[in-house]
Order: C-alpha cells, then sequence, then structure tokens
C-alpha cells in the first residue's frame, strides 16, 4: 500500500472518497480491501454524518494508525451528494475515487479504473451493465426504480448517454475536470454532474459486480421519495450543463438563498 506522500512531500495522487452512516461493521473491511490494492500513493477521504452505532470512534483509531485515512466528522445529516462533495473538496490527488462503504462497491476494481484514467481518460464509470458487471438481486421494485432512473437520465440528460450505468455510485475522475457544485446540492447520484463535467472527454467504463449490502441500511430514499429527489437532481444537471456550455471556464456560482435543492437533508 502507498503512502500519503508521493516523493519528496508531494500529495498523494490518488484521493478515494467515502461518506459513511453508520458503518462500523463494513468500514473496517473495506479500509483493509482498499489496503491490499497495489496502487499508487493515495489518501482515503471520510466524510461522516452523524453517525451513532461507533463508526466514529473505528475512524478515528484506524486514522491514528494510519495517516492516509483523512475523516470529516458532520454533525448534522445530509444526502450522500453533499457529503461527497464535502469530501471532495478536500482532495488532494490528482485522480479521485468515488465510492460506497457499504462493500457493494469492491475496492479490487480501484486499481483498473487509476489505469485506465493514468491512460488518459476523464472519467472511469464501474457499471453493472459493462462486460464482466452484473446487478445482482433486486426486488421487482428496485428494479423498476433503477431502470426507469436510468431511462430518464438518458432521455434528459445527454451526457448520460454515453455510458451504460449513468445513475452507479461507483466511478473515478480527473479532479482538473471537478466544477464545484452549490452547497446548497442536495442528492444521490453525484455521477450525474460528474457526467456533465466530463463531456466532451473521453469517458470508459468498467464492469463489477454490485454485491447485496453486507450490513446495516441503505441511506438512499426509496420509492416515491428517491423519484422526487432523482428529478430534481436531472434538472440541476441540465442547468449545469446549459452554464458549462455557455460559458466553458466558468464555475456554477453560489446562488442567492432560496435557489432550488435536490431534495433535503437526510
Amino acid at each position: 500500500m502507498g503512502t500519503i506522500d508521493g516523493p519528496h512531500g508531494s500529495p498523494p495522487k490518488v484521493s478515494i472518497v467515502l461518506a459513511t452512516f453508520n458503518e462500523r461493521a463494513n468500514l473496517p473491511v473495506l479500509l483493509d480491501g482498499l489496503r491490499a490494492q497495489e496502487l499508487p500513493s493515495f489518501e482515503v477521504i471520510i466524510v461522516d454524518d452523524g453517525s451513532t452505532d461507533g463508526t466514529r470512534e473505528v475512524l478515528s483509531a484506524a486514522a491514528r494508525s494510519d495517516p492516509r485515512l483523512r475523516p470529516v466528522y458532520h454533525d448534522g445529516k445530509q444526502t450522500t451528494l453533499r457529503a461527497q462533495c464535502q469530501g471532495i473538496s478536500t482532495a488532494q490527488g490528482a485522480y479521485v475515487v468515488v465510492m460506497d462503504a457499504d462493500l457493494q462497491h469492491p475496492p479490487s476494481l480501484v486499481p483498473a479504473m487509476v489505469r485506465e484514467l493514468e491512460r488518459g481518460s476523464a472519467l472511469v464509470v464501474a457499471s453493472r451493465y459493462a462486460p464482466g458487471g452484473a446487478a445482482g438481486p433486486r426486488t421487482i421494485s428496485r428494479w423498476l426504480i433503477s431502470r426507469g432512473a436510468e431511462w430518464a437520465a438518458r432521455l434528459l440528460l445527454p451526457p448520460s448517454r454515453r455510458v451504460s450505468d449513468p445513475v452507479s455510485g461507483y466511478f473515478a475522475f480527473r479532479r482538473e475536470i471537478w466544477v464545484p457544485l452549490d452547497p446548497l446540492y442536495r442528492g444521490y447520484k453525484l455521477l450525474l454532474f460528474v457526467l456533465v463535467m466530463a463531456e466532451g472527454k473521453r469517458v470508459t467504463e468498467v464492469g463489477f459486480r454490485f454485491e447485496p449490502r453486507a450490513s446495516g441500511t441503505s441511506k438512499v430514499t426509496e420509492g416515491l421519495g428517491f423519484v422526487r429527489i432523482f428529478v430534481s437532481e436531472l434538472s440541476l444537471a441540465r442547468r449545469l450543463r446549459s452554464l458549462l456550455r455557455s460559458r466553458p471556464a466558468s464555475r456554477v456560482p453560489v446562488p442567492e438563498t432560496g435557489a432550488p435543492a435536490a431534495g433535503s437533508d437526510r
């Protein structure tokens, strides 16, 4: 496993961003899995949203013995997208990997994603539908919501048509393409926005098998609540695309109070 600093004290090459909430059982297994990978120098940024199951104690103990771990504690409850944006804002690496902490995203795929970035890709999406991938067991309702979200993304957001899994939560990108999002934005599907940021650049996919959650419960709102938030996210991603297409070098400004937000706090 690499060190937190590169040669001569340079920043790590890879930043792995995790958003956690009550992942005490899963986090040690995931961190051990990441440590086992052959990677360039890297850091792991864990943004914890007010866990109450001992996650913070486990994380604090792990960080004391491993300087590559960088905890960020948030006492309030915010959606996954906001927590991930917090982590990305502190990332030092040239490459950023975003993944879940619930063991549904295999850490063994991270080296392959980093290699694709090193070969020139701006964005690498881990897809359940690419060769070698599998969606795993799902209930009919979850299948309908997931496939409906994918269909809506392709219909309303042209950059999402470049990949087979536009609502994947597992992806990696070059930090140079990142455009800071409005701090009022809430939601669960950050990839929609990163696909917009990567428009006109090289995007590749790697297949992965989506595994059942090992323990705990999902942080993502389900049913009609998810649909409402997802539609808001699509609208905001379309707005970001219009901004970037009209002002390619601009960054999204912080709007005045009362700007639309994708969903509410967790």
